[in-house]
């Protein structure tokens, strides 16, 4: 019981810090919005992910809408907060996979050279993206513009909404800017909530661990969540057995760890539930009120 209120209180930790994460990244667009509604729009992303796996990406469209609703922040700047945040957890991420993979490598018994090759090509790959991501952001040379001109899709609807995002996404990722490595040292704070989670975790189940093996775990844990699999539907647990047997800590151990992690997540994807809902009617209200509205001034006329 003990032990679990532990892991608990540390997963709503790292759900606070990511919370004011995102709150830093909306006060450097000049909206300063109460740390208890960032939660709350948070918690409702959060659900949305854990219940609706197949909505890719559905849990940060609501948190960028329910900003553009309630506050009345201009879509390209309510969905680019939510882009730079999930940009900034995405490179803590992948850091943490580069030493996790590392240190799997020396300390995991035999596994297939096409097991490391697949994991070396795909962080490299994502590395990569993150590399060029950065690169382009601090020279500001536009992807976007690009993209759309090869694709010519240019003079299209969501055009110039695709450009204001990526001004947004200029406006922050500059190395001159505190904010900016602000949200990155909150990045890794929250990484190192998981570490400590899952560090307890292990203990709690009886076995013996040293940090390394912590961080390797960790790392595979967060490379499953960059996999473009929904919410890593499946892939977690999937991904955990073969780690946790090959570091010789056991499948059953695994089952267990990923067990109660899901528990505890569940919990708080309960809390996020009952504001998505709240949110949720106040958002079809305006939205139907409006056509209404519309509806009469047109008969109006």
């Amino acid at each position: 019981m003990q032990a679990g209120l532990i892991i608990l209180l540390l997963t709503i930790l790292s759900v606070l810090i990511r919370s004011f994460r995102w709150k830093t990244i909306l006060n450097s667009q000049q909206y300063n919005i109460p740390f208890l509604k960032v939660l709350e729009y948070y918690l409702s992303g959060l659900s949305i992910t854990f219940f609706f796996p197949m909505v890719i990406f559905g849990g940060e469209v609501f948190r960028g809408y329910d900003l553009k609703e309630k506050y009345s922040i201009p879509w390209p700047k309510s969905i680019a907060s939510v882009i730079i945040d999930r940009i900034l957890e995405i490179t803590t991420y992948a850091i943490a996979a580069v030493f996790g993979i590392a240190f799997f490598i020396l300390k995991a018994t035999f596994t297939p050279a096409k097991f490391y090759l697949t994991i070396f090509l795909g962080t490299f790959f994502i590395l990569i993206l993150i590399g060029i991501f950065y690169f382009k952001s601090f020279k500001k040379k536009s992807i976007i513009s690009s993209l759309l001109k090869i694709f010519r899709l240019k003079n299209s609807n969501g055009a110039e909404t695709m450009i204001g995002v990526e001004k947004e996404l200029f406006r922050y990722f500059r190395p001159n800017k505190k904010v900016m490595w602000k949200g990155i040292a909150l990045s890794f704070l929250h990484v190192l909530t998981l570490l400590a989670r899952a560090m307890l975790l292990i203990l709690f189940l009886g076995k013996e661990i040293d940090v390394l093996l912590v961080v390797s775990i960790v790392a595979f844990s967060s490379l499953a969540m960059l996999l473009p699999i929904p919410a890593a539907l499946g892939s977690h647990e999937a991904v955990q057995s073969f780690v946790f047997d090959s570091l010789g800590l056991g499948a059953n151990t695994a089952m267990a760890f990923v067990f109660i992690i899901r528990g505890v997540e569940l919990i708080i994807a309960l809390f996020g539930v009952v504001f998505f809902f709240r949110f949720g009617i106040q958002i079809l209200d305006s939205v139907i009120l409006r056509k209404i509205t519309k509806l009469i001034i047109h008969k109006k006329k």
